[in-house]
């Protein structure tokens, strides 16, 4: 299929930019709305399918880890193919994912469904930053990525609520088909706004042996991270696929030193503020989902809220996110991200040590300032480091670079699930046998999760601190 360019009055518009910005911050708001829509349907998955939530929460795993292994393949296929071509595939992709999903007969089926929209996610998230890096200057980035970063906080909050009306209105499978009519149009305009660059210098080749080891690599580190809490990190499974996909990771190093074109070039490593600052974005995203993860727990067990509470009590997460995102993406291109990045981080780990603190006896008062405070913090972060990374990146590599960043992303999310479920697993039990009620022990459990937290902020922070000072 021969793909339409945009015309030159369009491309050569001096707003074109923008009209990029758009077409991406539609399929990112597809992509969020999808995720966070899905787990309103988690029980009524687990009944349709007679079986129980742990197991429908493969749902979700399985796309997740697809899109995580993936993001970087994916990156470094349009590289060489083209940002568009494979962006607007994904999208494609993604929407026949929906398709068979709303249409799946089998849990079976329902799992397969969510590993082909986690292909189609890979392919279409590891190319929206890329996009906007290669459109805008360095001076509109930070703006640009915040826009996007708020498009995503939108569609976290608007998922769950869209997701449970549609699922007691017209079922479960409608939920699958909500994102079909945002995701036509961003198809649509992906064709015709999105436009090629050409290519300079010579073709290159694909790097199939470099891909297979690292996908194998990553999908057993997944998949043992993933079960590592309900398994036991001990258990021959867990300690085999992490032992594997170390191995095929070292392995994946000498093999990318030899072929001529390596699927990802180590030597973007070799830029500390690349480097560092996705090594502080594991960070940032290890403690967003600690916290996302636990606080219905605590409003529940230590608060005492009932469900439609809860989800009240949760919006000071997408809120936060898109109102620090609009703020501090537009400051972030004034006074620079080596500003703002740490800052944020600095301000999340305050928020982190204010969890530690909590009592349930003083309620939402003094939940509420913690979240928002580590929630604030966060999205300060996440737009000036995203605008570090692409400008830390050589243009003819953005796609891959695009796909290590949104990678990095993904494995901060489900490192943060693991670790929090992992500490809360093993310090409950021990308070519980000191004496304290059930109650008190899951309390001081999670004061321990968030210290772990408060330590990783601040060492995000400090890494967001290392590599050159000049701006990008």
């Amino acid at each position: 299929m021969r793909l339409a360019a945009p015309s030159p009055t369009l491309a050569e518009h001096a707003r074109y930019p923008w009209f990029v910005l758009g077409t991406v911050c539609l399929g990112t708001f597809m992509g969020s709305i999808d995720l966070s829509g899905i787990n309103a349907t988690f029980p009524i998955l687990a009944s349709a399918f007679d079986t129980t939530v742990p197991v429908i929460g493969w749902v979700t795993l399985a796309h997740m880890i697809t899109s995580t292994t993936c993001m970087t393949i994916s990156g470094r296929l349009a590289d060489l193919v083209g940002r568009k071509r494979v962006y607007a595939a994904g999208l494609l992709v993604v929407l026949g994912g929906f398709l068979l999903t709303a249409t799946a007969q089998s849990l079976g089926w329902l799992i397969a469904a969510r590993v082909v929209t986690g292909l189609g996610a890979s392919m279409a998230v590891a190319n929206s930053v890329a996009l906007i890096g290669a459109t805008f200057p360095a001076n509109r980035r930070g703006t640009a990525i915040g826009a996007m970063e708020t498009t995503v906080a939108i569609g976290l909050a608007i998922g769950p609520i869209l997701g449970g009306l549609l699922a007691d209105w017209l079922g479960w499978r409608a939920v699958f088909l909500m994102s079909w009519p945002p995701g036509l149009v961003a198809v649509a305009l992906g064709l015709t706004v999105l436009r090629e660059p050409e290519r300079q210098g010579p073709p290159e080749s694909f790097d199939f042996l470099g891909a297979a080891t690292f996908a194998g690599g990553m999908v057993s580190i997944l998949l043992g991270l993933t079960t590592g809490v309900s398994l036991g990190w001990g258990s021959p499974f867990v300690l085999g696929a992490l032992g594997l996909g170390l191995a095929l990771l070292v392995l994946f190093v000498p093999i990318e030193r030899r072929v001529r074109h390596p699927m990802i070039a180590l030597s973007l490593f070799s830029h500390p503020v690349f480097a560092a600052s996705n090594l502080a974005k594991v960070g940032c995203y290890l403690s967003l989902m600690a916290a996302m993860f636990l606080a219905p727990f605590y409003f529940q067990r230590a608060l005492g809220l009932g469900p439609s509470q809860i989800g009240l009590a949760m919006l000071p997460f997408p809120i936060g996110l898109a109102v620090s995102s609009l703020i501090m993406g537009p400051l972030s291109d004034r006074v620079g991200w080596r500003v703002i990045a740490p800052t944020g981080m600095g301000i999340a780990a305050v928020g982190c040590l204010l969890l530690t603190r909590l009592d349930p006896a003083v309620g939402l008062a003094a939940t509420f300032p913690a979240l928002v405070i580590l929630i604030f913090g966060l999205g300060s972060f996440i737009s000036p480091n995203d605008s570090a990374i692409v400008g830390a990146a050589p243009r003819d590599k953005l796609g891959v670079a695009g796909g290590i960043l949104a990678m990095t992303r993904s494995l901060g999310m489900i490192v943060g699930i693991a670790l929090a479920g992992t500490i809360l697993g093993a310090r409950q039990p021990v308070y519980l046998a000191g004496g304290l009620d059930e109650t008190a022990a899951f309390v001081e459990a999670f004061h321990d999760v968030f210290r772990f937290t408060t330590a990783a902020c601040i060492l995000a922070a400090l890494a967001s601190l290392v590599g050159g000072g000049r701006r990008r």
